[in-house]
C-alpha cells in the first residue's frame, strides 16, 4: 500500500503541473461536436463557412449575424480550417481551445520567471480551473484568440524589459498587429496603456522607448489597414463605416445589446467567475485596498499629480513585478470599469495578470499547501461538473434550432429562398439550415410572395389583416437562452404557390 507520504513526494510542483495540464487539454477539447451557441458562435461560423465556399474573404454576410461583424482574422483561422477537416463544430472550436490553452501556459511560463515554480503552478490551476475563463476554449469567439494575443505582447514586453533581447520587441509588435486584425481596439488599450503607465518607471523608461512606437505602430496597423482597404474598395465603405461607429463610438457611451453596469460591475463580477478561488481574490483586495488607503492618508489630494506625464521624471518608482502587473491591470479591467457598455469578455485579457496576483496572494500565505490542495479539489469535482453535467444538458436545450432547421429544410423546395422576418433572428439556426435566408422590411414582406419565417403572433396578427398566407406544418418552438425565452416561430407560404 502506498504511503501517504510517498504520494506527496510523487506530486511534485512539475508533475503536479503536468497532470494539471493534462486535465485542462482533457476538458478544453472534450465534447466540443455538441450543437453551436446561438448568437456569436454561429455568427461567427457562419462568416468562415461563407467565406470558405465562396472565396471572397472580404465580405462577412451571413443571415441575423450583422452585430457580430469583427476584423477578419478569426474567420480566416476558421475558415482555413474548415477547408482543410470539413466544417464542423469541433473543428470550429480547435482553434479558440489551442488560444486558451497557450495562453494558460504562457502565464505559467511568466509566473515561473517572476516568482518560480511553486507560485507558477499556482497562477496556472488559478486560471485554468476557475469558473468563468476555460469556457472561453470550449465556445468559438473572438475573444480567445485576442488574450492569447495579448499575453504574448504582455509577455514579451517583460522580457524585452529584463533581457534587452531585440526578438521580443518583434514578439510584441506582431502581438499587436495580429491583436488589431482579431478585434481592433482592445489590444491597444491593453498593451499601449500598460507601456505609456510604464513611462512613468524612470528605471525602464529608456527600454519603453526603445520600443519606437512611432516606427512600429504604424507598421504594425499595415495589416488592419490594408484590410480595411480593401474592404472599403469592395462596399463603397459600408462595412469600415459600420464598425467605427458600432465598435467605436457607440460603445464609449451606450450599452451595447442592454448590457450595462455602474463602474465596479467587474470588480464584483470577479467573485463568481473566479470561483472557487474568490476568497484569495477578496484577500487580495484587502490588502492592496487597505495599502492604498494608507498612501492616499500619507500623501493626500497630491497623489494625483503622480497621474500627470509631466512629474513622471521627479518620481522615484522602482520597476518590480508585481509593479508590472498592477499596471497591466489599469488597462485590461480598470478602463472597462469606466465604459457604458459591459460585456463579461471586456476585461478577459486581466484574468491572467490576476491569476498570477492571487497567486502570489497564495504563495504568502502560511498554510498555501492545505489551501492550495482544498480549492484545487473544488475546481477539479466544477470542472467535472460542468464537462459531464452542465455542458450536456445545455447542448440538449440547443438541438432545437437543429430540429428546426431541419424541419424548415423539408417543406422548403431546394429551390426556394426562406425570407424572414421580426426579431427572432437565431444565427445557429441559419448555420444548420445551410441555404439562402432574405431577411425583408415590412414593407417588402406586403408585396412578395413565396415562404416566409415568422413569428407565431405575426402570423396570426398579419393573417387577419388579410395577407394571403397559410401556414405549413406545426409552429416550431425553440429555446432562446440567450433571452431566457420560448420563440414559437411559423413557416408560412403565400397562397397558390
Amino acid at each position: 500500500m502506498v504511503s501517504v507520504l510517498e504520494t506527496v513526494k510523487f506530486l511534485s510542483v512539475h508533475r503536479t503541473f503536468l497532470i494539471l495540464l493534462c486535465i485542462l487539454i482533457v476538458f478544453l477539447f472534450y465534447g466540443n461536436f455538441s450543437p453551436l451557441v446561438d448568437q456569436d458562435e454561429a455568427a461567427y461560423a457562419g462568416f468562415s463557412r461563407s467565406m470558405m465556399e465562396t472565396g471572397d474573404y472580404l465580405t462577412m454576410d451571413f443571415p441575423y449575424s450583422t452585430p457580430h461583424r469583427k476584423p477578419p482574422l478569426h474567420f480566416w483561422i476558421t475558415s482555413s480550417l474548415f477547408k482543410i477537416f470539413g466544417s464542423t463544430e469541433w473543428v470550429l472550436r480547435l482553434f479558440p481551445a489551442l488560444c486558451i490553452l497557450g495562453t494558460s501556459l504562457l502565464t505559467y511560463h511568466l509566473t515561473n520567471v517572476m516568482y518560480g515554480s511553486r507560485t507558477a503552478l499556482y497562477a496556472f490551476s488559478i486560471l485554468s480551473f476557475s469558473l468563468y475563463f476555460p469556457l472561453n476554449g470550449k465556445i468559438a469567439l473572438v475573444d480567445s484568440l485576442l488574450v492569447f494575443f495579448g499575453m504574448v505582447g504582455f509577455v514579451s514586453l517583460f522580457h524585452w524589459i529584463q533581457s534587452k533581447r531585440k526578438i521580443f520587441v518583434l514578439l510584441f509588435w506582431l502581438s499587436v498587429s495580429l491583436g488589431l486584425l482579431v478585434k481592433g481596439p482592445p489590444i491597444l488599450i491593453f498593451l499601449g496603456g500598460t507601456c505609456v503607465l510604464l513611462l512613468s518607471v524612470n528605471q525602464i523608461r529608456s527600454e519603453i522607448w526603445k520600443l519606437n512606437p512611432f516606427i512600429f505602430l504604424p507598421i504594425a496597423f499595415l495589416p488592419l489597414l490594408l484590410w480595411g482597404y480593401l474592404s472599403w474598395q469592395k462596399d463603397n465603405g459600408s462595412l469600415i463605416r459600420w464598425m467605427l461607429d458600432w465598435y467605436i463610438f457607440r460603445r464609449a457611451t451606450d450599452p451595447v445589446f442592454g448590457q450595462s453596469g455602474p463602474p465596479g460591475t467587474y470588480l464584483v463580477l470577479f467573485v463568481v467567475t473566479l470561483f472557487p478561488w474568490s476568497r484569495l481574490y477578496l484577500s487580495f483586495l484587502n490588502e492592496n485596498g487597505w495599502k492604498l488607503i494608507a498612501y492616499l492618508k500619507t500623501e493626500g489630494f497630491w497623489v494625483i499629480k503622480n497621474l500627470l506625464p509631466w512629474h513622471w521624471e521627479k518620481s522615484n518608482f522602482i520597476f518590480t513585478s508585481k509593479r508590472f502587473l498592477l499596471l497591466g491591470l489599469s488597462f485590461s479591467w480598470l478602463f472597462y470599469e469606466c465604459l457604458a457598455s459591459k460585456l463579461p469578455s471586456y476585461p478577459l485579457s486581466a484574468y491572467p495578470i490576476l491569476a498570477i496576483l492571487l497567486g502570489d496572494q497564495l504563495a504568502r500565505k502560511h498554510n498555501q499547501i492545505y489551501m492550495y490542495r482544498l480549492y484545487l479539489t473544488v475546481s477539479i469535482l466544477m470542472i467535472a461538473t460542468i464537462s459531464f453535467i452542465v455542458l450536456p444538458k445545455f447542448s440538449e436545450m440547443r438541438t432545437d434550432t437543429i430540429k428546426a432547421a431541419s424541419m424548415v429544410q423539408s417543406l422548403v423546395p431546394v429551390n426556394k429562398t426562406l425570407r424572414s422576418f421580426g426579431a427572432h433572428g437565431i444565427p445557429s439556426f441559419a448555420y444548420y439550415y445551410h441555404r439562402p435566408i432574405h431577411e425583408m422590411t415590412w414593407e417588402q414582406i406586403q408585396t412578395t410572395k413565396g415562404y416566409f419565417l415568422v413569428s407565431e403572433s405575426d402570423y396570426v396578427v398579419w393573417k387577419g389583416l388579410g395577407l394571403e398566407w397559410e401556414g405549413i406544418g406545426e409552429p416550431l418552438s425553440i429555446y432562446a437562452y440567450d433571452r431566457n425565452k420560448k420563440l414559437t416561430l411559423r413557416l408560412v407560404k403565400t397562397k397558390g404557390l
